[in-house]
């Protein structure tokens, strides 16, 4: 559920508002049981890794200069990566950019925000350089381990991607709510395509054995146990529908469930013959596990209702009226002994978990240690940067919380 809660609390840094962006995206967002919205979804989680690495300025050695006007900038070298000069005046242009974005042009809000955040400009500055210091060593690594990404491949992404959104029209759209381009997200695309490949050079992903899988099952079982796995037929509804529309889908919903009930129509086809929700109706209203995606409240709650074989009432959402049946349902009492006890889906969905998890820990211990290897060597502040503002007198901002006041 979404925080309601208001709050005066200084902002946070960029990378952190682009984490507490995915963040509450992802509990946000209810997913309806088609096909169609699942994918949405996938594109926004891709919106908000893009949003991630934008917000730590990791696009290489290249900055996002937006001119000097009311500034000036002072040479030299802020760091030296295995060779590589990272300058001073990139860091100045992207900390000044980032400021101008977030409003932070007076040189007392700066100092308010630096403090708020239990920042320096010195402890800016690092944590940008950091950020510009890992990017370039990922792109010499990659040049060490041979990743290339051709033209088609960041074609056929960006294709995938325009599809599973609706088309290209509607996904530029999306695209420009979050201020990128066709252009600059076919970049970010480029780049993450770079960054997969050469995790998979590095620390390449093998399959867990089944004893991994149920340990890990073992492990969160409370994620997994009591999953129901439900087929639907919906009978759309549109959200400005009038009332009129509302009362014949409801009727329509009401005529096919008695067919159902009546032994007139299979659940199966009732779901071709009456079914709204194109996704599903493709696999004969399957909508999988819901321990392995997320349904909205109305239908969650009548499924966790139901038993395996049984068939819902009416259900209401905002996509109009449901009918579900729970086709499936997996319980253990105490532990998994044998992964032969949990149903394919899940043990798939687990598997890759485990998977991922592992290469990751993987991965991270590579880079790690690349980083050690690595020749770096970070230059001192200048003193005379336009964001080295005095911090004295600034104390935090004090946070209101709203529940204890109207």
């Amino acid at each position: 559920m979404a925080n309601n809660k208001k709050n005066t609390a200084p902002e946070p840094t960029p990378e952190q508002q682009a984490r507490a962006v995915a963040d509450s995206r992802q509990k946000a967002r209810k997913v309806r049981v088609s096909k169609t919205v699942k994918i949405i979804l996938v594109v926004i989680g891709v919106l908000a890794m893009v949003l991630s690495v934008s917000a730590m300025a990791c696009s290489g050695i290249m900055s996002q200069t937006e001119g000097t006007k009311g500034y000036k900038l002072t040479g030299g070298v802020a760091a030296t990566i295995n060779g590589t000069n990272l300058t001073e005046d990139t860091v100045t242009k992207q900390i000044m950019s980032m400021r101008t974005s977030y409003g932070y042009t007076k040189d007392k809000d700066w100092a308010q925000y630096l403090v708020d955040n239990d920042l320096t400009p010195k402890k800016y500055r690092k944590q940008l350089i950091d950020s510009y210091t890992q990017q370039i060593l990922l792109q010499q690594a990659q040049k060490e381990n041979g990743v290339t990404v051709s033209d088609e491949e960041v074609e056929k992404a960006w294709k995938d991607a325009c599809k599973s959104a609706g088309g290209a029209k509607t996904f530029k759209k999306t695209l420009k709510t979050y201020g990128y381009t066709e252009e600059s997200y076919k970049s970010s695309l480029e780049e993450n395509l770079a960054q997969q490949k050469l995790k998979d050079a590095v620390a390449p992903a093998s399959n867990p054995k089944d004893s991994e899988i149920v340990s890990y099952l073992n492990e969160n079982l409370s994620n997994y146990n009591d999953a129901r796995r439900s087929s639907n037929i919906l009978i759309k509804v549109d959200s400005d529908a009038s009332d009129e529309d509302k009362s014949a889908a409801k009727a329509k919903a009401q005529e096919c469930l008695d067919k159902i009930k009546s032994g007139e129509l299979s659940f199966e086809d009732a779901v071709e013959q009456y079914s709204d929700d194109t996704g599903s109706k493709e696999k004969k209203g399957d909508v999988g596990w819901d321990k392995l995606t997320t349904f909205v409240d109305s239908y969650q709650t009548a499924l966790e209702g139901l038993n395996k074989g049984d068939v819902s009432d009416i259900v209401e959402s905002t996509y109009g009226y449901h009918i579900i049946k729970c086709t499936d349902y997996f319980h253990v009492d105490g532990q998994v002994e044998d992964v032969n006890q949990v149903p394919k889906a899940i043990k798939k969905y687990v598997s890759n978990v485990v998977k991922t998890q592992a290469s990751g820990t993987a991965y991270s211990a590579w880079l790690e240690q690349y980083k050690k290897d690595a020749d770096i060597t970070v230059n001192p502040m200048p003193k005379d940067v336009p964001y080295n503002v005095s911090l004295k007198g600034v104390t935090k901002t004090a946070t209101v919380d709203s529940s204890k006041t109207e």
